[in-house]
């Protein structure tokens, strides 16, 4: 099957999108499937060329996101979809195209539609203003009757069915992990590991947690950072980058937490990162689709926070396999964070999680998904 993936965002960054989408990608491939990709995501281009993926640039202008860019995109889409058409038929024969972002689910589909092309819209963004005050969400919805819509979580699926998406043309499947980006590195450790600090489950002073966010404010740092503040025992590593960066070091100082509160823009070993936690967190405050990053730390054995923001949340059996705690609430927060104090909890929770997780978000697994809808008439 010759299948083409498209993403045009505002801004191209490496995140949980671009990493499930590279492993669908070489999923398929692996399966022997003729995958290509087309748009201006730098990150995606770039993975694509390194692997040997066909991957073609194309910049059209910006997607109907914002104020200003929805206004002007009534000028501007026809000639954006002129370039996206022209582009598309340079890749000649296309049985399915894989549409990731707003242009191209605006522009492209029709077109597609005509040819008999099967369309399928990713929807790895969370649900926010930019969709549901968007005035280009009413022809979005009427293309919606056309297309197969595939969201991250049963969390993504109701949103979409609920804005008005046909309920029957919404599928949920959830992401699955490539246990190839958490591989413990044989030599040059960035971070200690329990193991070799001394800071086993067993014998712990200090609960050492973490989280892998952009420091945005939907991602919620903050309320983990008030949740830690009078946690003395509790130490907290910020793996990521965002416009809030300033401000949370400020809350950092403010609080007298730079001695047990640290912020790393990035890791070069995910799997070493993952192995120094006693426990790790997602505290996102508004709708985070999936949430890759507990998936990851779950199936490695660490006991695993998330708030009830987050896709992967719906999924889970609360307190069993993770703790689940209401978004936008410190004291929660707290509280769970207590609860993982406890080293018979921790093992539980480590032992529990790691098995849901390889049962339910196996890259295998989301492979397959993938392929039997993407093969099966509708």
């Amino acid at each position: 099957m010759r299948i083409l993936f498209t993403r045009f965002p505002l801004e191209s960054r490496f995140g949980g999108a671009e990493v499930q989408t590279m492993s669908l990608l070489r999923g398929l491939r692996a399966r022997k499937h003729a995958v290509a990709f087309l748009g201006s995501c730098e990150t995606l281009l770039k993975l694509c060329w390194d692997e040997g993926i066909l991957a073609a640039e194309l910049s059209i202008g910006d997607p109907p996101v914002t104020r200003w860019s929805a206004v002007s995109f009534l000028w501007r889409k026809k000639r954006m979809q002129q370039q996206l058409c022209n582009a598309v038929q340079e890749f000649g024969p296309v049985d399915a195209i894989v549409m990731l972002s707003l242009t191209e689910k605006l522009l492209l589909t029709p077109f597609a539609r005509e040819r008999g092309i099967r369309v399928y819209w990713m929807e790895h963004d969370g649900v926010g203003r930019w969709l549901t005050k968007n005035p280009w969400l009413p022809r979005l919805k009427e293309l919606a009757r056309f297309v197969i819509t595939i969201t991250v979580s049963e969390m993504s699926r109701d949103l979409y069915r609920k804005l008005g998406w046909p309920a029957e043309r919404v599928v949920a499947i959830p992401n699955g992990v490539d246990l190839r980006r958490c591989e413990l590195p044989t030599t040059g450790d960035q971070l200690p590991t329990q193991q070799d600090s001394g800071n086993s489950l067993g014998h712990t002073s200090i609960l050492r947690i973490g989280t892998i966010a952009r420091l945005t404010e939907d991602k919620g740092v903050d309320v983990l950072i008030e949740a830690v503040t009078d946690l003395p025992q509790v130490s907290l590593t910020i793996i990521g980058e965002g416009p809030e960066e300033g401000y949370l070091r400020k809350l950092m100082d403010e609080r007298r937490l730079l001695d047990r509160v640290r912020i790393r823009p990035s890791v070069d070993d995910l799997g070493t990162f993952y192995a120094s936690l006693d426990a790790f967190v997602l505290p996102s405050r508004s709708h985070d689709p999936f949430g890759l990053v507990a998936a990851e730390a779950m199936m490695l054995g660490i006991p695993t926070i998330v708030t009830d923001q987050c896709g992967i949340a719906g999924h889970l059996q609360a307190g069993q396999e993770a703790l689940v705690v209401a978004a936008d609430s410190a004291e929660e927060l707290k509280s769970a964070i207590r609860e993982m104090e406890q080293h018979d909890r921790r093992t539980a929770l480590a032992h529990t999680g790691k098995r849901a997780a390889r049962e339910r978000f196996s890259l295998e697994r989301m492979v397959d998904a993938y392929e039997k809808i993407l093969t099966t008439e509708r």
